[in-house]
């Protein structure tokens, strides 16, 4: 009968940790090996549960917090044996991703043993950083709006203020850090020429406080301002009151104009010298206005002559007022050659749609100078034959650029140096220079060389592409062996295929193959193509390596038989920083800037790079290279 309640309570608890939801591991404390898995930690992990019995806990743990945890919750008394935290695993396939544990320990006849209740958080993570980027989002969508926007909570504190609206305001560093309702508007009221009327709208408000109103506020300093407020509302439940001030100081002085203009034509009613008069007065004040603008404006016909342009646009060109009145100016002639297709694609997009997306191109001067400029071009209203147009000067955006660049080419040359020198000491330590080091920090010091390494490829990285964009990357063109070279990087890059059990060979090559480019470049071509074959193989297979003479052009093609390339990622492969699995790749130490670089070099050596996918079947990169002639000692 016991041995009945035995196996009764061994298949209970069998069935019990099978249909969990949660992976369940069980490790034993003392050794930190497996002795136990449910089934959907084998699914999680894609091993049977044969292959996790027996098997290190630290073979599918990639966290480097994960030594310090075991560490800590052995030591910490007042833990009770247990604890919650994040870490990374690692699957069979090479695949990492994030989960969440929660660990207990338990006693069993002398043995004791930490259960592992763990769940894939890849998709919260996601989320998370969803929600940071929706947030992030809105934050640049109210910092850009052309209002000045307030909110606040039931209980008078800021919940959010943009940019425009402190520096309408001029609001001080410390009105922003108490974010306190009280505070803030006895500002308002004090910048307020005449704040009656608003400050009687916010009692109102206080006794409804469903009310929306709207108030002209008269600033002592000459602007006018129109402040709507509105309760904000959270699935129908009010969470606070939005301000929104807009600054229609101009309007205002455009309404007084206005004004001013309307009373001059009723006298000029009697008088026609009078109304033509107050015309001449009314061109001159808009006139005024449009040249005051910090934007170059003009209007022009279908044919790319401009028949009006103002006082900024003339300056950015180099032309006199006097002449363009007496020539007129040509745009296309001020623009390079390179910009003319962007305008012309612009004038049919505005025939379509009455506007066109801006685009980037560069003004020529008078003297010559190109000046880069963002260019915005939409159809006149009431007219089909002309458009307006509307020029910004990059020339500062693009000195904040080289700026940017050269910061990042410095900070990445003082990282690589005294990254080079920790890489080297711990490859040191890890080979057994100093002697012979307990497994524990023999752990920690092959994860931080390893880390190191990705680090050091990061870096490499971001110094290529700087220099590609800089112009400053030397590219020496020369005749070499090509499949000299092609050995020499299958052999460069074989301990990296070993780590993931792939292995290169080389199928089909001339018997000579003599190529032109660098062969340096050339190398690192095949380290980044060599590399993502072998990354995204699966365990066991072969990358296979193929050179062909193709009237006078060598095709290189590198073959590998993984997933293949989603449809959806395609286009965005030769791009910067572009992955189709960030966490797939991540963990394998990619950048996402090798296949950017590898498609620059192979371009400035004058060849071409592409690739052929089939989902699930693998994929196939290729580049060529320009041949040449074969000399007579050539073997």
């Amino acid at each position: 009968m016991s041995q009945s309640i035995s196996m009764l309570n061994n298949g209970l608890l069998r069935h019990i940790m099978d249909h969990s939801r949660e992976a369940i591991l069980v490790v034993d404390m003392q050794q930190m090996v497996l002795v136990d898995a449910n089934q959907l930690a084998c699914l999680m992990l894609a091993y049977t549960r044969s292959d996790l019995i027996g098997l290190p806990l630290a073979n599918i743990e990639c966290s480097l917090q994960d030594v310090f945890f075991w560490e800590a919750l052995r030591a910490d008394s007042q833990a009770d044996g247990r604890a919650i935290a994040e870490s990374e695993w690692i699957s069979s396939h090479g695949v990492s991703f994030p989960v969440e544990k929660r660990v207990s320990t338990f006693a069993d006849q002398g043995s004791e043993f930490f259960v592992i209740h763990a769940e894939d958080i890849t998709h919260r993570r996601e989320l998370v950083e969803g929600q940071v980027h929706l947030v992030a989002q809105l934050q640049s969508s109210l910092d850009a709006t052309a209002e000045g926007i307030l909110s606040i909570d039931l209980n008078g504190n800021v919940v959010n203020i943009n940019q425009r609206f402190t520096r309408m305001w001029q609001l001080n560093d410390e009105l922003l850090a108490a974010r306190d309702e009280a505070l803030m508007f006895a500002h308002l009221k004090n910048a307020s020429q005449d704040a009656d009327s608003f400050f009687a709208s916010l009692e109102k408000i206080q006794h409804d406080p469903n009310l929306e109103t709207e108030d002209l506020i008269a600033l002592k300093d000459g602007r006018y301002f129109i402040c709507v407020s509105k309760p904000e509302f959270m699935r129908d439940r009010r969470v606070g009151r939005v301000f929104s001030v807009r600054d229609i100081t101009q309007m205002k002085e455009a309404e007084c104009s206005l004004v001013a203009a309307r009373d001059a034509a009723e006298k000029a009613s009697k008088e026609k010298s009078r109304m033509l008069e107050a015309l001449l007065v009314s061109e001159s004040r808009l006139r005024r206005l449009v040249n005051s603008s910090l934007i170059g404006i003009m209007q022009g016909n279908l044919n790319g002559r401009l028949t009006e342009a103002n006082d900024v646009l003339l300056q950015l060109a180099g032309v006199q007022r006097l002449e363009f009145e007496q020539s007129g100016m040509s745009w296309l002639d001020r623009t390079s050659e390179e910009s003319h297709a962007a305008h012309h694609n612009a004038m049919t997009e505005i025939r379509l749609y009455g506007q066109a997306k801006p685009f980037e191109g560069e003004l020529i001067r008078e003297d010559g100078v190109s000046i880069p400029v963002m260019i915005g071009l939409a159809q006149l209203e009431g007219s089909l034959e002309e458009w307006v147009g509307f020029v910004l000067d990059l020339t500062e955006q693009r000195k904040a650029d080289r700026i940017k660049s050269e910061f990042i080419s410095v900070v990445s040359h003082e990282l690589r140096t005294p990254l080079t020198s920790i890489r080297g000491a711990l490859g040191l330590l890890e080979s057994g220079v100093a002697g012979e080091l307990t497994a524990k920090t023999m752990q920690l010091i092959k994860v931080a060389h390893r880390n190191c390494q990705r680090l050091g490829i990061l870096v490499n990285d971001i110094l290529d592409m700087e220099k590609l964009a800089s112009g400053k990357m030397v590219i020496n063109i020369e005749r070499f062996d090509l499949v000299a070279v092609t050995r020499q990087a299958m052999e460069a890059n074989a301990s990296y295929a070993q780590a993931l059990n792939v292995r290169y060979r080389i199928t089909d090559h001339p018997e000579n193959a003599w190529a032109m480019g660098d062969n340096v470049r050339v190398m690192q071509v095949f380290a980044n193509l060599l590399s993502n074959a072998a990354k995204f193989s699966p365990t066991g297979a072969e990358v296979q390596i193929r050179i062909s003479d193709i009237s006078g052009i060598y095709k290189i093609e590198v073959e590998d038989h993984g997933q293949g390339i989603p449809i959806a990622f395609r286009d965005q492969v030769f791009k910067k920083f572009a992955q189709a699995d960030g966490t797939n790749t991540r963990q394998q130490g990619g950048t996402g800037l090798g296949l950017n670089i590898t498609k620059t070099f192979v371009e400035k050596m004058g060849g071409e790079i592409g690739f052929e996918t089939e989902e699930g079947k693998g994929s196939i990169f290729w580049f060529t290279l320009l041949a040449c002639a074969h000399r007579r000692h050539d073997r």
